[in-house]
């Protein structure tokens, strides 16, 4: 056996006597992955900045902690010592290329100064570099690309653009953070291909930090379960993804199997039966087209819906599925009457939204709800639940008295207790947050709920439970349900018909349970399963 690369023994951090990494050891050799995988929370994270010496001010690190690289033993807090490894022997890759990257700064500018850094000298050598870094991450055009700046790239280049920078100083070791979460399941799987291609090329040993298992399952030779700052399992990866033997891995790999359609429950029979009778429908678009304002003077409309039609109807769920950008949200939005109509028509419990018409009446605005993307961004931060939550009833006209007893019982319903109506939203974990957000939405009673990229910020057992929660609402309730997506397992498992969009344009409707490579017909979705497939778990 190889001497390992990276050593790490008896990792504990703390603050104000709260342990939050107890205890981890890992070791890692050269043209190995190892994956940690785990929940928000677990503690992945801060054993990940530890081994760059970035670990933040006012988090004590245990004594006995033990960190060595390459065979030199390393202090966590030695800045001195980490200097000559960061960036040049180690580099990291973050999770949100958007935020990492200096909006100010063009690529090659970025790229060049990380190549400074790490000792290239001479202008013409460093601007070559960048263009071979840009074109071995396959970038297109790399000499063009690298004169761009960052708000000028997708977000898969902006990745790949990272994995560039990080690449500048020839590591032995990459660290990536998360570094598909942010992205759509094509260019996930785009990802998650190209960094198995330079591991294999470069003999890069790495380290992802990961809670999707299909990622770890696909690159790393070894998995590492944490849980609550502490490690719950390790071993390869094969034998972790498909035969756990830690109850909380059992949970993560049940939950992504479920989705996968191993334990779906089948539809309800009053979904499934043809009524030779057509249900009357609660929104109805034909021949939507929905366009952005020009951005200067003399330039044209953009438009991001090119006629678009669909139903809702009571108890069934439509499924919208696309890539960011694909004008699912727009159209959305547009269903909620939250957004002007440049052509079509949709027709929402009767009333009639047109271009240049009257928007939705307040009373129908009640029986269509939304449920938006960012929880926290949905919630006043300076509000607690229960005040949030008592708006809506506020502007339905029930009197303050009455309130408590309506947001307990809603609050119940989404699974949360009344103890949760004094918090304020950062105190509750995502999933917290968005079952509120849909306990907030579900005090009008609607008939019409549309729920937009819900659960793409959630960890996956977490994830599972709002799927089954909204199932389980729809059965109770009755109501009409457009869940927006770009998880295809997620958009299937729930839905009964999906609309798939790309470019603005529906250009695929099935039955869900014919979302398969067999019966779709557009080369569009047969790329977003085939990237699903790229990246399932073995």
């Amino acid at each position: 056996m190889n001497a390992p690369l990276l050593s790490v023994h008896n990792l504990t951090i703390s603050t104000r006597g709260r342990r939050l990494v107890n205890g981890v050891s890992l070791e890692l050799e050269a043209g190995r992955t190892l994956a940690v995988i785990g929940e928000s929370g677990s503690g992945k994270s801060l054993t990940a900045l530890t081994l760059l010496g970035l670990l933040p001010e006012g988090l004590d690190i245990d004594p006995a902690t033990r960190l060595a690289f390459a065979g030199h033993a390393l202090a966590p807090r030695d800045e001195r010592g980490w200097r000559p490894l960061r960036g040049r022997r180690i580099a990291m890759v973050f999770q949100d290329p958007m935020a990492c990257l200096n909006p100010f700064m063009r690529i090659d500018q970025q790229i060049d100064e990380a190549l400074r850094r790490a000792g290239v000298t001479g202008r013409a050598a460093r601007a070559r570099t960048v263009v071979e870094r840009l074109a071995e991450v396959e970038l297109p055009d790399p000499a063009a690309l690298a004169r761009r700046y960052p708000h000028q790239l997708s977000g898969g280049q902006q990745q790949r653009a990272m994995i560039a920078m990080a690449l500048a100083g020839e590591p032995d070791m990459l660290i990536a953070d998360e570094p598909t979460s942010a992205l759509d399941a094509s260019v996930q799987a785009d990802i998650v291909a190209l960094l198995a291609r330079l591991q294999q090329r470069r003999a890069l040993a790495m380290l992802i930090i990961t809670h999707d298992l299909s990622v770890a399952g696909a690159l790393a030779h070894e998995i590492v379960v944490m849980q609550r700052g502490r490690i719950v399992e390790r071993g390869a990866a094969e034998r972790v993804l498909t035969r756990p033997s830690d109850v909380y891995t059992m949970r993560l790999v049940g939950a992504r199997h479920r989705l996968d359609g191993a334990d779906a429950s089948p539809p309800d029979a009053a979904k499934t039966t043809k009524d030779a009778t057509p249900v009357e429908a609660l929104v109805q678009a034909e021949g939507v087209c929905i366009d952005y304002p020009a951005r200067r003077l003399f330039d044209r409309p953009f438009r991001a819906v090119h006629d678009a039609a669909l139903r809702l109807t009571p108890g069934r769920t439509v499924g919208l599925l696309g890539e960011s950008g694909s004008g699912k949200s727009t159209l959305a939005a547009a269903l909620a009457g939250l957004r002007p109509l440049a052509q079509g028509r949709v027709r929402v419990l009767g009333h009639d939204l047109t271009s240049g018409g009257p928007g939705l009446p307040q009373a129908l605005r009640r029986q269509c709800q939304m449920v938006f993307q960012n929880p926290y961004g949905a919630l006043n931060p300076r509000l607690t639940i229960g005040r949030a939550l008592g708006e809506p009833l506020g502007l339905a006209g029930l009197a303050a008295r009455e309130h408590p007893a309506r947001i307990a019982a809603a609050l119940d319903e989404v699974g949360l207790e009344r103890e949760h109506m004094a918090r304020f939203p950062h105190q509750l974990s995502g999933g917290q947050r968005q079952r509120a957000c849909i306990a907030r939405a579900l005090l009008c009673e609607p008939r019409v709920l549309i729920c937009d990229e819900v659960i793409s910020a959630l960890d996956m057992s977490v994830k599972v439970q709002i799927l089954e929660l909204l199932r389980r609402l729809q059965t109770e309730r009755g109501f009409a349900m457009l869940f927006v997506g770009h998880d295809i397992e997620a958009v299937r498992w729930i839905s009964d018909e999906v609309l798939v969009m790309n470019r603005g344009r529906i250009v695929e409707r099935c039955d869900a349970a014919m979302l398969d490579g067999t019966h779709v017909r557009d080369p569009y979705t047969r790329r977003l399963l085939a990237s699903r497939l790229l990246r399932q778990v073995a």
